[in-house]
């Protein structure tokens, strides 16, 4: 299911006609669904991606309202494109290769065999790195929106701190959905949410209205949102549900974007006073055109044996290693933090002792040998801390400026959405 999910988030179909016989009307194979400015959303594209969405929806079916939230968030991914290209971002041919090498590794094959899995579903290749590349474009585009129209004072920082030491959940996560009607018309859109509100009495029922009416990137997966610590959502939020208990319907709440409803799923509270930092070194082995995903997992492997037998570590990760950022140091990463790597690496330095070689193993980055120097617990630095607190700043405030911005491209751009569905 991972894998026929990840497939159909990632086609993009493209329309074809084809001729009758001769006095015969032409027969459609593909019709359109939306065009934003002179870029076409087929049918196709709202079949492929209610594939990836199907099983969270009740009953499984594309009804009417299911397909108007599909087309909204295919509208919202072509007008960011859109932006991208407009403004110069480009993805390249080597981040493109990367991102579907870090996609082959996850399914323990290398990139003929990512091409044979695509065929078997029917997914032609060319098309798929185009879609890869729209993806990257997006992540780029919405990076540069960020930056651009987000900043954090010295003050924010300073009254994050005292809030977040006040409040004693700096550590607090919640599990929320969420809904939100935007305030074009303020009183037409509270009687919306109030409207909407009075219809929820569980979850499946805010499940259904999120899908239904909510205008957030995250509708069609019900107003999921994931998990966030306290300190990445808006403050706004996190006093609305601090003292909520788990199944409970919060709001409705007014920022500048909007009216809002929340969920809670679950709450969790994690009290660490110090944190663990483990200094470890590093070598990563690419799977690449010349070299498949086997052949590099048996290289990984022979390396581990001459580290076992006394090779130098720091000496085989200068010859051997990928990454770019550490191969000139021996593969040296110096301290590092829980959080700032990816899983796979992150539960392998846990479990090797001080003074030991792990085992070769996998992640989308390729395949890793790590070897760890020491461990110590760290009370986090006044530094520390207020990077920190200007990071989750920042994503506080990330939601709202990028909902405003996509609002600024729907209303500069030509979008017609086809009635017919």
């Amino acid at each position: 299911m991972m894998y026929k999910k990840f497939i159909c988030s990632l086609l993009v179909t493209s329309a074809a006609w084809t001729a009758a016989p001769v006095l015969a009307e032409p027969v459609k194979i593909d019709g359109l669904a939306a065009v934003v400015d002179a870029r076409p959303i087929l049918d196709s594209d709202v079949n492929a991606r209610f594939q990836v969405v199907k099983d969270r929806i009740p009953g499984g079916i594309l009804t009417d309202t299911i397909h108007r939230q599909i087309v909204n968030q295919l509208i919202e991914e072509a007008l960011q494109v859109n932006y991208a290209r407009k403004q110069g971002i480009r993805a390249s041919t080597s981040e493109v290769d990367q991102a579907i090498m870090g996609v082959a590794s996850n399914f323990n094959t290398d990139i003929n065999g990512l091409k044979q899995l695509l065929a078997n579903q029917g997914v032609d290749y060319k098309r798929y790195r185009q879609q890869i590349e729209s993806e990257i474009l997006i992540g780029k585009a919405r990076q540069q929106v960020a930056q651009s129209r987000i900043s954090v004072t010295e003050q924010e920082i300073e009254d994050f701190l005292q809030n977040q030491q006040a409040d004693g959940q700096n550590q607090a996560e919640f599990h929320l959905r969420h809904i939100v009607v935007r305030a074009s018309d303020v009183a037409e859109a509270r009687a919306q949410i109030e409207a909407i509100a009075d219809q929820i009495g569980s979850e499946q029922d805010f499940i259904n209205q999120a899908i239904a009416n909510s205008q957030g990137q995250f509708a069609i997966e019900g107003g999921d949102l994931g998990w966030r610590k306290a300190n990445e959502l808006p403050r706004l939020f996190t006093q609305a549900v601090s003292s909520q208990e788990e199944g409970t319907l919060v709001g409705p709440l007014q920022s500048n974007a909007g009216f809002h409803l929340l969920w809670v799923i679950e709450k969790r509270s994690q009290d660490v006073a110090v944190q663990q930092e483990t200094k470890v070194s590093h070598l990563l082995l690419r799977p690449n055109e010349i070299r498949n995903n086997k052949q590099t997992r048996e290289l990984a492997e022979q390396l581990h044996t001459r580290l076992e037998q006394g090779a130098n570590f720091a000496d085989l990760a200068r010859e051997y290693s990928e990454d770019q950022g550490s191969t000139i140091q021996g593969g040296d990463l110096g301290w590092v933090t829980p959080g700032t790597m990816v899983p796979e690496f992150e539960e392998m330095m846990n479990k090797t002792p001080v003074g030991s070689i792990s085992e070769p193993f996998q992640s989308q980055f390729g395949w890793h040998i790590l070897e760890v120097d020491g461990r110590r617990q760290n009370d986090i630095s006044d530094q520390v801390k207020r990077r920190n607190a200007e990071r989750a700043i920042m994503t506080q405030k990330q939601d709202f400026v990028l909902d405003n911005w996509l609002s600024e491209l729907r209303a500069d751009a030509f979008i017609d959405r086809k009635s017919d569905s």
